[in-house]
């Protein structure tokens, strides 16, 4: 039965619908408690969240359940349907707070009964990894650990040129094959999803493959890495399975007008979290500054491209000055980690800068956050690094 609904309409057979039904059923009943409006009103308040969170991307096909990526979102979402209210009847502050705990409630329980059903099998996929190189390797070995991302790989197709037996040594799953028995694969093995994760560029035989799996009913899911050249879009931006990036393509992107909305409502969410953390931020780095003479510092990170980059983070160690043997000079190292440094670093909040500067691309970028960039066609990228400009699979 489930099988039949996602072939006819596969929004149905995710966790959208659930999600809808209980943002819905949250905001009204927060306006039944605070208000005293008609049901036409709550109603309307009601489908104004829905419409506002769909725009955020609350509503989504996701793998990975966090009630903390939401929370921008259902602020937003509390907030214009408590609008809604002030404007037809007679909420205030009260009931945008009441809303939002509404929200975040029903959203936790929603979570909660589906990772239950998750790895219970009865909401898990099954799943083939189309590539056996260590990016897909340890994807498949994610998702079989982790049964709440709702997948489960049955299987691993081959791709290049390289020896079978090379290929289907040390697999996590059976080894089903070459890239070109993939539709024979999926027809045997019963899956309605597909991941792309190749290890190397892609050749004719991948690129027929995945040319031939947007034309077919089974959800595609993709590694940007050595991606082909395909006509291909993402309505929804990618997901983190073991800091793997993961984005699910459709041969269509979403239309003009959706788009417009969207970019609209991802503005509004990128200043409702920044309206939340610049002031805990500001408060972190005084404390920060009187402790350390300094606030932030620059960790080098290599991004989903292969590219060195930095990030900012939270200075944690004191400065120390250290005279230079035989000069009259000094140089500045880091010196111990005060009080204030190691709660930063026990809590995490060290990376709390990182944050607000995703924030601030995200406002920036809205619509969508240039991720990764393509490498040059200079320097020839490693195995695994991008060779799809994450742009090309937002748009």
């Amino acid at each position: 039965m489930l099988a039949r609904v996602r072939r006819g309409i596969p929004w149905l057979a995710t966790v959208g619908p659930v999600l809808t039904v209980a943002d819905a059923g949250a905001v009204a009943a927060a306006g039944a408690v605070a208000t005293d409006d008609s049901p036409a009103t709550l109603v309307l308040g009601a489908v104004v969240a829905v419409l506002v969170a769909r725009a955020a991307d609350l509503h989504r096909p996701r793998l990975v359940l966090s009630i903390a990526d939401d929370v921008p979102g259902l602020v937003v979402a509390a907030g214009a349907a408590t609008v809604v209210l002030a404007g037809l009847g007679s909420a205030g502050l009260a009931v945008w707070v009441l809303a939002l705990a509404c929200l975040v409630l029903a959203r936790t329980l929603v979570y909660a009964v589906t990772h239950v059903l998750r790895r219970s099998g009865r909401l898990g996929r099954r799943v083939l990894v189309v590539g056996t190189g260590p990016t897909a390797r340890r994807l498949a070995r994610t998702l079989l650990a982790r049964r709440e991302l709702g997948l489960r790989p049955v299987g691993l197709v081959g791709t290049g040129s390289g020896d079978p037996l090379d290929q289907a040594r040390g697999l996590p799953v059976a080894w089903l094959g070459p890239v070109t028995r993939l539709p024979r694969a999926m027809t045997e093995t019963g899956v309605d999803a597909v991941v792309v994760a190749l290890g190397g560029p892609a050749g004719d035989d991948e690129t027929a493959a995945v040319e031939g799996l947007l034309a077919t009913t089974a959800d595609l899911y993709a590694v940007a890495a050595w991606f082909p050249p395909v006509r291909a879009g993402a309505r929804h931006p990618r997901e983190l399975v073991d800091g793997i990036p993961v984005v699910r393509l459709h041969s269509r992107g979403a239309p003009l007008p959706v788009r417009a909305f969207k970019r609209l409502v991802e503005v509004l969410v990128a200043l409702a979290a920044l309206l939340v953390l610049v002031p805990a931020f500001t408060v972190l780095a005084l404390l920060v500054k009187a402790e350390t003479g300094g606030v932030l510092v620059r960790r080098p990170v290599v991004d989903e491209g292969g590219h060195e980059t930095t990030r900012p983070r939270f200075r944690t160690r004191r400065a120390r000055s250290v005279a230079r043997p035989g000069t009259t000079t000094s140089i500045t190292i880091s010196g111990r980690i005060g009080p204030v440094g190691r709660i930063l670093r026990r809590t995490r909040l060290v990376a709390l800068p990182e944050l607000v500067w995703a924030q601030l691309l995200r406002l920036r970028y809205a619509g969508g956050v240039p991720v990764a960039r393509a490498p040059s066609s200079a320097t020839p990228p490693r195995p695994n690094e991008t060779q799809v400009d994450a742009g090309q699979l937002t748009r």
